[in-house]
């Protein structure tokens, strides 16, 4: 399933600078600006709403991005995010415009099956990688990349190399990382007991008064 522009999000023009960015926060609305291969960049504000829009799609997800005040109707991916680091609240966010005739390279989850099959053996699956980075034309962007482990035993691991992708599309994350591995219950509970007595060593004794 590739990921394609469905829905419109529209969006202002802002004034630029520390002080308009403040003041569009105050009006509820999140700053952001827009940027690509062959346009000058342009400064936008957006609702709040329509940013939990944008990000309930997920960042390899293709938006059609209408600028209301300044003719712009083309497609943009979120490129990144910006929060508060105390509370979260998103700041700023920043829309690449993206052409269906060149590559992108984009984060694509990694969804495995079978992990239930798996926890009936009485083994545990410990996922590792989550994402994995690919290459391909903005019309061949996966939504996600799936992989069944039902066949795995203990001590069998899932490298990115073991992933099946179309030919389209090009795995850039080194194919020597691991995605998940399969422990017996004992092997996993004897590493994080080993990971625990590490973290308390490097802890400093507390001085006596």
């Amino acid at each position: 399933m590739t990921v394609l522009a469905q829905d419109v999000i529209t969006a202002k023009t802002r004034d630029t600078g520390t002080s308009a960015a403040k003041a569009c926060r105050r009006q509820g609305l999140v700053p952001g600006i827009v940027y690509g291969k062959g346009i000058e960049p342009v400064p936008v504000a957006l609702s709040s709403s329509e940013v939990r829009r944008l990000l309930s799609k997920g960042m390899s997800h293709i938006h059609r991005l209408k600028i209301e005040d300044a003719g712009f109707d083309d497609r943009v991916m979120v490129q990144s995010v910006d929060r508060n680091p105390l509370t979260g609240e998103i700041i700023h966010i920043d829309l690449h415009r993206i052409s269906m005739e060149e590559k992108v390279r984009l984060e694509v989850p990694i969804a495995l099956t079978g992990e239930e099959e798996i926890a009936s053996r009485g083994l545990i699956l410990q996922r590792q990688a989550r994402e994995v980075t690919v290459e391909c034309l903005p019309a061949d962007i996966p939504s996600h990349i799936t992989a069944d482990v039902s066949g795995m035993q203990a001590g069998d691991t899932l490298l990115v190399g073991d992933l099946a992708v179309p030919e389209e599309i090009r795995l850039l994350t080194s194919p020597e990382e691991v995605v998940a591995a399969v422990v017996a219950p004992r092997l996993a509970a004897e590493e994080a007991a080993e990971a625990e007595e590490t973290a308390d060593e490097g802890e400093p004794e507390a001085e006596a008064e």
